[in-house]
């Protein structure tokens, strides 16, 4: 039940941040559909590892994987995709309590906060970057019909 709470929320979300980012309306629907597929994998992924690293990791390329697809098959640039869709991975409760315990004066687990929202960052920005990578080293590849002057099928 939680996964369905999480996708259907994190789809709202998406689509309030790609609309705040001033997307295209033809965009914003599937933007958010790759957000949602990513926070998906993220909660799952968070079920069957401890940390946050992998999940992160897991939810990023995925975001970034539907986002290059969708930017394929809308002919539009895959960063309308990706970014509405990567907000709802960003750690902001990481950032949040690291600059209240060092207001607060507790350097120690301020310390341990960084360090937690460091790799959830590095970890957002390795999945887009392995997406990214993937989807450039595919993008002259094309699925052909093999010509009927060489098809090994055919019998003579």
């Amino acid at each position: 039940m939680h996964l369905i709470i999480g996708f259907i929320s994190s789809y709202l979300s998406a689509v309030g941040f790609a609309m705040f980012f001033s997307c295209p309306k033809r965009s914003i629907g599937l933007s958010s559909l790759a957000g949602a597929i990513g926070f998906l994998i993220y909660m799952i992924v968070g079920d069957f590892f401890d940390g946050v690293f992998l999940p992160a990791l897991a939810g990023a390329y995925f975001t970034g994987i539907s986002g290059e697809v969708f930017a394929r098959k809308c002919h539009m640039p895959a960063i309308l995709f990706i970014v509405p869709g990567i907000i709802n991975l960003v750690p902001g409760k990481g950032i949040y309590n690291t600059l209240f315990y060092f207001v607060d004066g507790k350097k120690s687990l301020a310390i341990v906060n960084l360090f937690d929202t460091l790799a959830v960052a590095s970890a957002i920005s390795f999945g887009i970057l392995l997406a990214s990578v993937l989807s450039k080293s595919l993008r002259g590849f094309k699925f052909r019909k093999p010509s009927r002057r060489y098809d090994w099928r055919k019998k003579k």
